[in-house]
């Protein structure tokens, strides 16, 4: 009987409940649905090589030797016109300003954004109609004592990540 009494007072509650006034909204959503993702081919998918040539080990000051970084891009079928890029690599273990770690330990590679040093593995934003100029340096470490056999060929290796927003 105290069961059938409940389940009587749970009933005529729910009752109450659906006689209650509601107001409804009307929500209007509106998109776009791309078929053809967005596309970017950097320098016809070609792997760049920049050559600085020799470098005196005095000179080196992460702006001397500074070398231009080609970058064509082309896109097609950007939904907007910013687009994220990121220099992607090992850093070195000496500078704390984000360079490009060499096959040298005592030498890196700091990266300028127009003029503004870049730190690797950090994303800036750009305009797809206005790429930014791209240039990168030599720069030592000036805790470490050089001697001859510090002198030869280096190898670096970056990659440039290019995303959609």
């Amino acid at each position: 009987m105290k069961l059938f009494r409940y389940l009587l007072s749970v009933c005529m509650m729910l009752s109450l409940f659906s006689q209650s006034q509601a107001a409804t909204l009307g929500i209007q959503l509106k998109g776009r649905l791309l078929v053809t993702p967005p596309e970017c081919i950097l320098n016809n998918n070609q792997q760049e090589t920049i050559h600085f040539g020799d470098i005196l080990l005095p000179r080196i000051d992460g702006v001397q030797y500074k070398r231009t970084v080609p970058m064509r891009l082309s896109c097609t079928n950007l939904a907007k016109n910013a687009i994220k890029l990121t220099l992607v690599g090992d850093g070195t273990s000496f500078n704390s300003n984000g360079a490009l770690k060499t096959s040298n330990p005592k030498l890196g590679l700091s990266f300028y954004v127009n003029n503004a040093k870049q730190v690797i593995n950090q994303p800036f934003n750009v305009l797809y109609t206005a790429l930014p100029t791209l240039e990168v340096a030599p720069v030592k470490n000036s805790n470490a004592n050089f001697t001859n056999t510090d002198g030869g060929f280096f190898t670096a290796l970056a990659t440039l990540k290019i995303e959609y927003q």
